[in-house]
């Protein structure tokens, strides 16, 4: 079972949609696959990092190649949060406002499985959408 929502999954309007190739229509498709915004917190430095350009609330259209370094540090990520304890990972995740990080880090002790399922689960999504795409569009929503 995946954790990662289908359009017919979402609750509310804090997401991110991920798109498999390049977006030539509106958002919120049936074919893509969307992240609440509580979890994708601990996706962003990876996200970051992998491509420099990305930044909240916008739309990008990541290449191949740059999915590649992002999940590798997914994976990186991934192992950093479930080995280390809360004061440490204070500096580690990128909410949209630092008054937010304490309320993250307390849903993460909550959801440490489920946020390490939702990455095994964007990997794969990713890497099976790689096959048939050059690139994935992530929109900030």
């Amino acid at each position: 079972m995946s954790h990662l929502l289908r359009l017919n999954q979402m609750k509310n309007k804090n997401y991110y949609e991920l798109f498999p190739g390049v977006l030539t229509k509106g958002y919120s498709n049936a074919e893509s696959v969307y992240i609440e915004d509580d979890l994708f917190v601990f996706l962003r430095p990876a996200i970051k990092n992998g491509y420099e350009p990305f930044e909240s609330f916008n739309r990008f259209e990541i290449p191949k190649e740059n999915w590649v370094q992002i999940i590798s540090g997914f994976v990186i990520i991934r192992e950093y949060l479930y080995n280390h304890q809360t004061t440490e990972l204070a500096e580690y995740i990128q909410p949209h406002f630092k008054t937010q990080t304490e309320s993250f880090l307390k849903k993460y002790l909550k959801n440490r499985v489920l946020i390490d399922e939702i990455i095994n689960d964007l990997i794969t999504w990713i890497e099976e959408q790689l096959i048939t795409n050059e690139c994935i569009t992530l929109i900030g929503l």
